[in-house]
């Protein structure tokens, strides 16, 4: 199977669009099922053009933790609002959110916690259950049609699969899809009639929705300083008080929070790099550093509510270097050097 041609690709990201124009959204399920496919075909996916089987509980599970964050209580802080959860449809409350609701009282809405609590699997089960019989069945609706271009539906029990060229096409333009997606969801956040007791005229209302890359991060310091001898990850110089903690796959890339894409950097250094990728020697250095001392980080942050998965990191960090040696980005050296073409060398790193 060979990845689709240009030609393809125009069409498929015009389809994306239709769903964005066309399709009908009373709820923000179709949002988060399209962010749910992208993120999952760059962490268990790959750029072969071939079609990719993914288990319908896998994808439930995604859909939870993108709308996990979100069962937070919200209050803009403007005066004449009020505090409350909020709604994710035009009617009553999305049945997803009833359905982790009680998970994330009881684990103060601390997910890593929520994941190990025996209430987890039986509300994993419903959040697939509906997400397999709403957003799965209505999704591929654009202008009042079915367009079955994404999977197949209804397709073999338990599984969703990308047909082929999907996850190839999701994978290559997961930035923008991600763009399209959270803006849509805002939106409808946004011009919902029941939210306007809790927005106001509020302008943060991303950073509450998908987290921020300037979120406190203080306990990610105290860990990773020992472990990295209290040096810069990338200069190797000694860190002082102003060391912050820095995203190795740059947030604009991919922007989760994860155990092990955090490094602990020189405020210089970090600024310095910002969206750029690590040069060729600091991703030998990151890779060899999660080998070398990812359980314990992974231990130690899941403790403190951060998701935490090595082979899920590097299949991330190997994606967000496919895709820069593809479009001909540069990786970042250091302060004062000049930026080097990243090369097919960079993926020799994780073998």
């Amino acid at each position: 199977m060979n990845p689709p041609d240009a030609l393809a690709q125009t069409r498929f990201l015009q389809k994306i669009q239709r769903i964005f124009s066309e399709g009908e959204f009373s709820a923000t399920y179709k949002y988060a099922l399209l962010l749910t496919l992208a993120e999952l075909a760059v962490e268990v996916g790959d750029d072969s053009g071939s079609a990719l089987n993914l288990p319908l509980m896998t994808v439930g599970e995604k859909f939870a933790e993108l709308y996990w964050r979100q069962l937070a209580v919200y209050q803009s802080g403007h005066t004449g609002t009020t505090a409350g959860v909020l709604r994710q449809n035009l009617g009553t409350q999305a049945a997803v959110v009833n359905h982790l609701h009680d998970l994330h009282r009881l684990s103060a809405g601390r997910l890593s916690v929520a994941r190990r609590m025996d209430g987890w699997i039986p509300a994993i089960h419903r959040v697939t259950n509906t997400v397999r019989t709403m957003p799965l069945r209505h999704l591929q609706v654009i202008g009042g049609r079915i367009d079955p271009f994404l999977y197949d539906y209804p397709g073999k029990r338990g599984l969703v699969r990308l047909l082929p060229g999907v996850a190839f096409n999701l994978r290559r333009y997961q930035g923008l899809i991600q763009e399209f997606a959270r803006a849509g969801w805002m939106r409808h956040i946004r011009s919902n009639r029941l939210n306007l007791g809790q927005l106001g005229s509020t302008d943060d209302l991303e950073s509450f929705m998908f987290g921020s890359t300037r979120a406190p991060l203080a306990t990610v310091a105290e860990v990773l300083a020992p472990i990295q001898e209290h040096r810069c990850f990338y200069c190797r110089d000694h860190l002082d008080s102003r060391a912050e903690v820095d995203h190795f796959i740059p947030w604009a890339r991919y922007p989760r929070d994860t155990a092990h894409n955090f490094v602990l950097a020189h405020r210089g250094c970090n600024n310095d790099k910002r969206d750029l990728l690590a040069a060729y020697r600091h991703l030998e250095r990151w890779l060899r550093f999660i080998d070398g001392h990812g359980d314990e980080i992974g231990e130690r942050l899941t403790g403190e509510g951060f998701l935490a998965n090595t082979v899920s990191s590097r299949q991330v960090a190997r994606w967000a270097y496919e895709q820069g040696i593809d479009a001909g980005s540069v990786g970042w050296i250091g302060k004062g050097f000049a930026p080097e073409t990243l090369t097919a060398d960079c993926l020799k790193a994780f073998i």
